[in-house]
């Protein structure tokens, strides 16, 4: 820390040490909530005696942070436990190995590309629409999870896991909650302990991932040696064509033996990137869409403004005894289902998949009247910005109808950023949109949902934001 006298914003300070950790441990958002609304653009709060936090809730300073001055920041120590899943992928890396892995993929998450994916998407949300029957009761937490990883599995890998996709799943949920473990004072330290039940299952299970992913580079690699280096359209393949010629050689000590000698990315570092998105586009999308059909079962009259939309483009499934003309809906509807897509906006606006952000300060950073000393943290909340009444009306209420193009023109940047921002921005954001918006309407044109009795909605904000206790709803089909 800087040895010059520091003037610190405002923020809690508590007599009793551990308070503010125990209720920051407990309700995370609830209590980056209340301080914000507290204290307004930038608040200061020490998690620990070593560990210093700015809260800033102000877009333009987000904006600095995150376009303008983010060589100055790093993503901080939570990183080392994302690291031990996700490697050297994109959501991890840094410097100048991060920019190098992130111009060699781009053009594979280009637009235009992303398009071929349509019909997986649309292929694999009919097999689910289809195979549910009337009055079923079902997680939809659960489905759609099962759902988005068998799109990233068809379109990353060219790979069908619908056999193992349960086994796959639990693999994903129990390294994701063992990684959430590791975020305590003493994760590093459980860790370390094989014998511990925890410890040991989370290990076992990355392995299964590594097993499965390694099988399938390796299967690839041989089938585009056999074939003369035919060129496949899934992501997996384009990974292990991909060339760049500033490539070769190691970029940091942790990359060392990543990097093949004549510039190809090696097995390690596509392992890395598939998993990273394997994972990222898998768990994001599914927390999306499960909180957008909760939000469309309580709110029956945008419910009702969205089966209108589908129904006039791509007509309706049970009208005159089930013989109405339908279609599937493609790429090229996307820019009629202009009601979906608020639909999908405003429920990222309400419950945004990754809800929070931190970096951490290489450098003394100034942010308004304050200086902040190299070595602290600073957190940026996507879910406290998306409810802040400065820039939404009533921000508590699902309304789609807000996002008109002069709101979206006059929203400042980043009072709305469900999928950061900058040179760290999520790589795969047009791929979710895209995904998002042919799912919803793919299922909304034969079902709505509405929530079993019972059902507790309490947020889980883990890496992402979840339902805590699944999502239960009751299936009826369009008459």
């Amino acid at each position: 820390m800087s040895s010059k006298i520091t003037k610190y914003p405002p923020g809690p300070n508590y007599k009793m040490p551990g308070k503010l950790i125990r209720q920051f441990i407990r309700e995370p958002i609830k209590t980056l909530s209340t301080i914000s609304q507290k204290y307004g653009d930038i608040s200061y709060f020490k998690l620990g005696p070593k560990q210093h936090v700015y809260l800033i809730n102000n877009p333009d300073y987000i904006e600095k942070v995150l376009i303008y001055d983010h060589r100055n920041f790093k993503k901080g120590k939570r990183l080392q436990v994302a690291k031990s899943l996700l490697g050297e992928g994109l959501v991890t890396s840094e410097g100048d190995f991060h920019n190098r892995q992130r111009r060699l993929i781009q053009p594979i998450f280009h637009p235009r590309q992303i398009m071929s994916y349509a019909n997986i998407m649309t292929d694999y949300a009919i097999r689910f629409r289809e195979r549910w029957k009337d009055e079923d009761i079902v997680d939809i937490s659960q489905e759609m999870m099962e759902l988005t990883l068998g799109i990233i599995c068809k379109s990353v890998l060219n790979y069908d896991v619908e056999s193992e996709a349960k086994q796959v799943g639990k693999a994903l949920t129990i390294t994701r909650n063992y990684s959430r473990r590791l975020q305590s004072p003493i994760g590093h330290v459980l860790d370390k302990i094989p014998i511990l039940p925890a410890s040991k299952g989370a290990h076992k299970a990355k392995e299964e991932l590594d097993s499965l992913v390694y099988g399938l580079i390796s299967d690839r690699r041989r089938q585009q040696e056999e074939s003369d280096n035919k060129s496949y359209d899934d992501l997996l393949s384009r990974l292990l064509q991909a060339q760049d010629s500033n490539l070769a050689g190691p970029a940091s000590p942790d990359t060392a033996q990543s990097s093949s000698a004549n510039g190809k990315m090696s097995d390690k570092q596509v392992r890395d990137e598939v998993m990273t998105i394997f994972i990222a586009g898998h768990e994001t999308t599914a927390n999306a869409l499960t909180w957008t059909f909760y939000l469309l079962s309580q709110y029956p009259d945008v419910e009702e403004k969205l089966h209108d939309e589908i129904d006039s483009i791509l007509g309706s499934i049970n009208r005159n005894n089930g013989h109405a003309i339908t279609k599937i809906p493609t790429a090229d509807d996307i820019s009629q289902l202009q009601y979906t897509e608020k639909v999908l906006r405003e429920s990222m606006r309400l419950y945004p998949p990754v809800w929070t952000m931190g970096r951490y300060v290489e450098n003394d950073y100034q942010v308004g009247e304050y200086t902040i000393p190299a070595g602290s943290s600073i957190l940026m909340s996507q879910y406290v910005m998306h409810h802040d009444p400065r820039y939404y009306e009533q921000p508590e209420q699902f309304n789609p109808d807000r996002w008109t193009v002069e709101f979206k023109t006059q929203l400042p940047r980043f009072s709305y950023f469900p999928f950061g921002g900058g040179i760290r921005g999520c790589i795969g954001e047009p791929f979710a949109w895209m995904e998002g918006i042919l799912i919803i309407a793919t299922i909304a044109q034969k079902w709505k949902m509405r929530l079993v009795p019972d059902q507790r909605i309490k947020l889980d904000p883990a890496i992402t934001l979840r339902p805590k206790y699944g999502m239960k709803m009751k299936l009826i089909r369009r008459k």
